[in-house]
């Protein structure tokens, strides 16, 4: 059974029985485990993204999503974020963006009496979650201030100075910017997640649980105490890392090779990111279990799920029971990709519907379509595996079968009658002969890489 469904008790004993740290540590990772469990049940294939969210929330780390409108990044931002007991700030950056509205106000009795000070209740420097979206849209006074906020959870304007309480800023773009200076801010953000429309497995899951939303209350999951958090994070800072520092440093040379810029700053901070993944994991100290946030250093689409494959011997051991997804995708390359191809192809061509007068037959038709574009998408001509040459000449082989004309209702009806019907022979059964006996499914048999 995988850790997604051992449910918290297995949870918890899995994480006890392996190098156990104290009781409050432990209860703390289950609690937060069943959180994103509860999230994750108002979303489709958004767990990963929950889960990543609440690894820079413990490890006091900003993260950055990257993905086109309407993949549903700012809902699920939101719903952590009205999920926690904590002060929150949300808003929405455009280019006429004032950094008033972020920062707060000059406070007019004190600007009177010669000092410049913003009213900040309810504003940017007093919150401890905060979600900005189209972060890149802001102006540079904005993202200027924002800098010495994220990196030292201090905001400061003229003479006035205070200390923010800020754990964690998730910031959302549609894509990550082409000027330099915006990408040297775009550095500041530790984790980024590159987020695609739901796939087509998922639309089903998806048209049901939207249409769901839409005529059902469903309640929030009770709010998450951000003393978790803060014990977690306390925890994490316990964790022996002189395990994976050799490692670590190996894996940073692999990234560098294939040009993946990894600041300095990025590489010390990382090493909390691998101590809160070892922490959620139940272990005393960092294994190569818990490399795996290292993918999400990448800010480069492509880069990253080049890193992933590159990575494979270093990460292939990976593993965390409360961050199931979020590790998936992090190992998830070419390899990867192509047996999930593989499994969803050769169940979509074992699909097939019985008749070929069936109204689901073109349905399945565009289905198989969609299929052969995606693994064109994904794999050039020379680079497609065995496995999934062999279903994509099955399903082209489907795609440019003559469709027979469907029968007319006087045509069956005759056939229905007429005393020798059992003995036509299949060839001649426009519609019995577009159905394949099973020796002659092409893509059945040992295929390289099929998972039953």
């Amino acid at each position: 059974m995988s850790a997604k469904g051992r449910g918290l008790g297995g949870v918890i004993g899995m994480m006890i029985s392996s190098e156990p740290r104290d009781a409050a540590s432990v209860e703390a990772a289950a609690t937060l485990r069943l959180h994103i469990d509860r999230l994750s049940a108002r979303f489709v294939a958004r767990r990963a993204l929950l889960e990543l969210v609440m690894l820079g929330l413990v490890a006091r780390e900003h993260v950055l999503l990257i993905g086109p409108p309407g993949t549903g990044k700012s809902a699920a931002v939101q719903a952590v974020a009205g999920a926690i007991e904590a002060n929150t700030f949300e808003y929405l950056l455009g280019r006429f963006t004032e950094p008033s509205e972020l920062f707060g106000a000059l406070d007019l009795n004190a600007l009177k009496e010669g000092r410049v000070e913003p009213v900040t209740s309810g504003m940017l420097p007093q919150a401890e979650v905060a979600f900005l979206d189209e972060i890149f849209l802001g102006s540079t006074a904005i993202l200027n201030t924002l800098l010495k906020i994220l990196n030292e959870r201090t905001y400061r304007r003229g003479q006035f100075s205070v200390t923010t309480p800020l754990i964690s800023c998730i910031a959302a773009s549609n894509a990550l910017p082409e000027d330099t200076t915006l990408a040297a801010f775009a550095d500041r953000f530790l984790l980024t997640m590159f987020v695609d429309p739901v796939g087509d497995g998922d639309l089903p899951a998806l048209l049901r649980t939207g249409w769901r939303m839409n005529i059902e209350e469903t309640d929030p999951p009770p709010p998450l105490n951000t003393s978790v958090i803060a014990d977690l994070h306390r925890a994490s800072l316990d964790i022996d890392m002189s395990e994976v520092t050799d490692l670590f440093a190996h894996v940073v040379r692999k990234m560098r090779l294939i040009g993946v810029p990894l600041s300095d700053r990025k590489i010390v901070k990382a090493q909390k990111l691998v101590a809160a993944a070892a922490l959620l994991r139940g272990a005393k100290s960092a294994g190569p279990q818990d490399l795996w946030p290292v993918t999400y250093l990448v800010q480069d689409k492509a880069q990253q799920a080049e890193a992933s494959e590159l990575l494979h011997a270093e990460l292939k051991e990976s593993f965390n029971p409360v961050l199931v997804d979020s590790v998936a995708q992090a190992t998830y390359g070419p390899t990867a990709h192509a047996a999930k191809l593989t499994e969803q192809a050769t169940l979509l061509l074992e699909e097939r519907p019985a008749l070929a007068t069936d109204r689901l037959h073109e349905i399945w038709l565009v289905r198989l379509e969609t299929m052969l574009t995606r693994i064109d998408a994904a794999f050039a001509g020379d680079t497609l595996p065995q496995s999934l040459r062999v279903l994509r000449a099955s399903i082209q082989s489907v795609l440019d079968a003559p469709t027979a004309p469907a029968a007319s209702p006087e045509t069956m009806s005759a056939a229905s009658m007429s005393p020798h019907r059992d003995s036509v022979p299949p060839a001649a059964n426009p519609v019995v002969a577009k159905v394949a006996p099973p020796s002659a499914r092409p893509w059945e048999g040992n295929l390289p890489g099929r998972i039953d």
